[in-house]
């Protein structure tokens, strides 16, 4: 009887999984007409290539501490779903990331990667950003941070699961997440999906897809 219900029960979460919809985006080509992507006096960007790979280049004129950027296409009203990408930092130090639920450039919420801390409790941070200035003392506690290996100076996969309040971060197609984090803020619960450039003198960015579930 044990076994039977077992096996109804599997075949239950099964079905639900395979019922569980998606919305493809193939965000992998940036079309500045149709992005937003940072520029100004302090800022650059270029469509160029890194290590023979097309990809998006920001550049950071004068580094600050406080400064964090977004390159995004407006219009997508993501929730939850998987968002897939390529990540590089070709300069030392620095940090480079994806940003989600995005409301404005300075609303959203991201994950991002600090190569020059790799292996340490600091590798990878999780934040909401809600302000002009990018606060990121305010979320330095053990709770939003996480242990990972980042290479420097070498492309490395992103993949970022989205739930409800639960994000998973997976580096580099690892069998295990990164990062489980399970108080995402709600005050952001939905928005575009985009590359989050930080205090860093470069960073290079491709291969952005995101699965939205609908």
């Amino acid at each position: 009887m044990k076994k039977l219900i077992f096996a109804m029960l599997l075949m239950a979460a099964m079905k639900t999984h395979a019922q569980q919809k998606y919305r493809l985006y193939n965000l992998s080509e940036v079309d500045p007409k149709q992005w937003i992507i940072p520029k100004n006096d302090t800022l650059d960007y270029e469509l160029g290539t890194f290590k023979g790979s097309k990809a998006l280049i920001i550049k950071r004129k004068i580094l600050d501490y406080k400064s964090a950027s977004l390159a995004y296409k407006p219009g997508l009203n993501f929730k939850d779903g998987i968002i897939e990408l390529d990540i590089a930092r070709p300069d030392k130090g620095g940090f480079v990331g994806v940003a989600f639920r995005i409301k404005d450039e300075h609303h959203y919420q991201v994950v991002y990667f600090r190569p020059g801390s790799s292996g340490t409790i600091n590798a990878i941070q999780y934040m909401p950003e809600k302000k002009t200035e990018f606060n990121w003392w305010d979320y330095e506690d053990v709770k939003y941070q996480a242990t990972a290996i980042i290479p420097s100076d070498k492309w490395f996969h992103v993949k970022a699961i989205v739930k409800g309040n639960k994000l998973e971060v997976y580096v580099d197609n690892a069998a295990k997440p990164a990062v489980v984090y399970t108080d995402l803020d709600p005050s952001l619960p939905s928005g575009a999906v985009g590359y989050w450039h930080g205090n860093c003198p470069s960073g290079a960015y491709k291969n952005l897809v995101v699965k939205a579930f609908n």
